[in-house]
């Protein structure tokens, strides 16, 4: 039971997007000239979104992708709640995610909370300079260097583009039917994998105007994976006080931060 308790948290993470090559573009924002720039930016829709829009009867499964990765970088501030759930045999667990996301100058502001069955809610929470960590209940809470916090608080919006590229080399994709998920349009391409590299079909369905994946499935073996989106939105206000973390009194901070450099050694 523990196994797959944990095994659902780790899909829970991988499906919000935590993974190492995001958190190495994260560690590295791309050049901008000012904030305002870049969320209009943001704010308008590429020239790739508008074109794919207009001409839906040309569509195919590699336009749409294409499509959904250019769109899916552009995200700064938005708020995402998704569920996961695993079906095993007879047993099914459920886990929903929020997720908060905010870009200003070189910082990267996030706050995720993870809800799973049974399982104290677990806290990622990011005020772009430090990175806290808890599990509600627990005697300890850990710190560190926002630079250094590792992939719990990697956006999905920036994996996405690498978890497409990554199924397109292992898959060959076809554009099946378009459904509605959580007020969204949704382009259903069906991923199979390839007979020399083997893999796991997967049911993906994209948004192209937010640049999401709104439903993904998975079934292997008895195992069934699936994510989906219940809420999004695209533009919230920003507030300080959401990147923080209010701890119990009684509860022991860990902190793991980086020591600052020895200036002293400089002399020598």
């Amino acid at each position: 039971m523990y196994k797959r308790w944990l095994m659902l948290i780790v899909a829970i993470l991988y499906l919000s997007g935590c993974g190492t090559q995001e958190n190495e573009e994260e560690e590295s924002p791309p050049e901008r000239t000012t904030e305002k720039v870049t969320e209009e930016e943001a704010s308008a829709p590429s020239e790739e979104t508008e074109e794919s829009s207009i001409s839906l009867e040309s569509m195919t499964a590699e336009s749409i992708v294409d499509a959904v990765e250019a769109r899916a970088g552009e995200n700064l501030n938005y708020y995402l709640h998704t569920r996961v759930t695993m079906e095993y045999q007879e047993e099914t667990q459920m886990s929903e995610t929020k997720e908060w996301y905010h870009t200003e100058d070189d910082k990267s502001f996030v706050r995720r909370e993870v809800h799973t069955e049974d399982l104290p809610v677990q806290y990622y929470v990011s005020d772009g300079e430090k990175t806290w960590q808890y599990s509600e209940g627990d005697a300890v809470a850990y710190v560190s260097d926002a630079m250094h916090s590792g992939d719990m608080t990697g956006r999905p919006s920036s994996a996405i583009g690498n978890r497409l590229r990554s199924y397109q080399e292992s898959h060959t994709m076809a554009l099946e039917e378009t459904v509605e998920i959580a007020g969204y349009t949704g382009h259903h391409i069906a991923f199979t994998p390839n007979e020399e590299t083997g893999g796991t079909a997967l049911d993906v369905y994209l948004n192209i105007e937010n640049g999401l994946i709104l439903k993904e499935v998975m079934i292997q073996e008895g195992h069934q994976m699936v994510y989906e989106l219940l809420e999004y939105d695209g533009d919230i206000e920003h507030s300080a006080g959401r990147y923080t973390l209010d701890l119990p009194e009684d509860v022991e901070i860990n902190d793991m931060s980086q020591p600052e450099p020895d200036t002293d050694l400089d002399s020598f």
